[in-house]
């Protein structure tokens, strides 16, 4: 029998960033089947004019450009969706970026902007949303790391320093956050189909010397236990878990959903 949680989330408010990608897109479908009040941003306000046409008439739903990296129009959204909408029950920091290249051969163009991106963006957002959450002691921050936040991934060295730095970032944050009743977690998905990795098999085939940059995803099954890419919907499932109170004694996780690659 096919379990469901029902209308789960109905009533509460869902924010998440970087709403308009691959693992983004799962994330908010999951949450709107749930009945939650979705608060989405992006960077691209193309994305985000797409996915408001997208929405069934009975989902409610905010959308707002934004910059993560820029505290400035940070304070302005989040105030923003707080004034409108009241308040916010969950924040899902997944806005990400990623470059691909051997880190002698980097930029600090590139260095930064991911840094920027992965890491300072994550602390900026959950630094303007917790005080209305601590106000209401109450409240739930999922984090998308990575499972090259677990595990240091060759040609991502930039990368991986920036999702070890979120998975450090969740530790120390969901301490902080504990007196008051608020509980952060990680995600760290492994090999996910989406368009970000259509690029990053074409990036390593070129950096590796590789003629088809298919052989580089079919390396990445072969890397899996459970024989497959983990897909965007697999993220987004156990998003759902740690923002519920299904996981309501659990902080400070960083889960792996990376079909066994990485376990620890």
């Amino acid at each position: 029998m096919k379990q469901t949680m029902g209308k789960h989330f109905e009533g509460q408010t869902v924010l998440i960033t970087g709403a308009s990608g691959g693992i983004g897109r799962a994330i908010y479908e999951a949450f709107a089947r749930e009945g939650a009040i979705l608060l989405l941003t992006d960077l691209d306000s193309k994305g985000l004019d797409e996915l408001s046409q997208s929405f069934s008439k009975t989902t409610q739903v905010l959308t707002a450009k934004m910059d993560v990296t820029n505290e400035k129009e940070v304070v302005q959204v989040v105030s923003f969706f707080l004034q409108t909408a009241g308040h916010i029950d969950v924040l899902v920091n997944n806005a990400g970026v990623s470059t691909m290249n051997y880190f002698w051969e980097l930029s600090e163009e590139e260095w930064d902007f991911n840094m920027n991106v992965n890491a300072k963006g994550v602390w900026l957002v959950s630094k303007h949303v917790v005080p209305s959450m601590i106000k209401r002691r109450k409240g739930v921050i999922v984090n998308i790391a990575s499972m090259a936040g677990k595990i240091g991934a060759p040609l991502l060295a930039h990368y991986s320093a920036s999702k070890f730095a979120v998975v450090g970032f969740t530790q120390a944050a969901a301490k902080e956050l504990a007196p008051y009743g608020i509980r952060v977690n990680a995600v760290c998905p492994g090999f996910v189909k989406t368009p970000m990795q259509d690029r990053e098999v074409v990036w390593e085939a070129k950096l590796r010397g590789i003629d088809d940059p298919e052989k580089v995803r079919e390396e990445y099954v072969k890397q899996t236990p459970l024989g497959r890419l983990c897909y965007p919907e697999d993220v987004a499932k156990v998003v759902l878990f740690l923002a519920s109170d299904y996981s309501g004694f659990m902080t400070g996780q960083a889960l792996n959903v990376t079909g066994g690659i990485c376990m620890h």
